[in-house]
């Protein structure tokens, strides 16, 4: 602010085109970071809206914040959330988008609108978003969650229980967990809340960890799956067969 100052000050004392050349960049200048700071006193009030869960508000507060400075990407990205949270899902894919278009690299933004379609049953978007987002960081567990929820949408079990393992393996609290930039489109029926209980057993198992085979197996009986004495006719499960929890869990 104090070299604007300046500019102006210079500017006066030179006079004549020089002056006008000088003034009308000073001024822009003064536009261009007060538009700055207007858009960060509403981002700042979204965010503590965001923080009290009252969505709608906090999505009031982005919009405004995305009109002085349109762009941020990570304005974009957290108005998408807070629409998705209102039930806006159409106005939260097109935010996203819009994060996306203004940053392609935005792995969040590109999980967030994989997400979105997935819970729009738009699942070969889904897919397409999410493995791009998954190329920039494989390491993101929530995507790996978001693309198993896309593939078992199109029916594809075994792609769907490669994700889940992928993302319990990153996170084992994922299922339980809240990402503040990202969205999980869990969109199970309680029926296929169970079969994942029981897919993501099997990916333990397949894995060597027994230990979390038998906690998801324990999930998946408490879920009602039908077909949970399939135990004992996989041989993914072999290593188990003898071991008296899963006798008292399942009997054989």
């Amino acid at each position: 602010m104090k070299t604007l100052i300046l500019m102006l000050a210079t500017a006066s004392l030179l006079g004549g085109p020089a002056a006008n050349a000088w003034a009308h960049t000073a001024n822009d200048q003064l536009k261009a970071a007060a538009a700055q700071q207007a858009a960060k006193n509403y981002e700042f009030k979204g965010d503590v809206a965001r923080a009290r869960g009252e969505s709608a508000s906090a999505a009031a507060w982005y919009s405004a914040a995305t009109h002085y400075d349109s762009h941020n990407a990570v304005l974009f990205n957290k108005l998408g959330i807070a629409q998705l949270k209102t039930g806006e899902m159409d106005a939260a894919r097109k935010s996203f988008s819009d994060a996306v278009k203004r940053d392609p690299t935005y792995v969040d933004a590109l999980n967030n609108l994989g997400a979105v379609n997935c819970l729009q049953r738009r699942y070969r978007p889904a897919v397409k978003y999410l493995k791009m987002a998954l190329a920039l960081d494989e390491t993101k567990a929530s995507a790996h969650l978001n693309l198993a929820e896309a593939w078992m949408g199109q029916k594809q079990v075994e792609r769907a229980m490669t994700e889940y393992a992928r993302a319990l393996e990153l996170d084992a609290d994922i299922l339980s967990s809240s990402d503040q930039e990202g969205v999980f489109a869990q969109i199970s029926t309680p029926e296929q809340q169970a079969l994942i209980e029981f897919l993501i057993a099997k990916a333990y198992a397949k894995r060597g960890n027994m230990e979390g085979a038998l906690d998801y197996l324990r999930r998946a009986k408490e879920a009602h799956y039908r077909e949970i004495a399939s135990v004992y006719t996989d041989p993914v499960f072999a290593p188990l067969w003898k071991d008296p929890r899963l006798t008292t869990l399942v009997k054989p």
